[in-house]
């Protein structure tokens, strides 16, 4: 059976593991929001050129 000081050494690792989980999730997620922002921009310049084309 594991002491106290295992389980509070666990405990820490854990806490620390989920720390860097969280700083990952928040740094994948400003890339998906950024990669969003561009296809945006992608999707309103092929809109204006088939606008264009058709005008044309």
């Amino acid at each position: 059976m594991s002491g106290w000081k295992d389980l509070l050494l666990d405990i820490i690792k854990l806490t620390d593991s989920v720390k860097s989980l969280g700083l990952k999730t928040e740094k994948l997620s400003e890339r998906t929001i950024d990669i969003d922002k561009r296809v945006v921009r992608l999707e309103t310049i092929v809109e204006i050129a088939k606008v264009k084309q058709i005008k044309s």
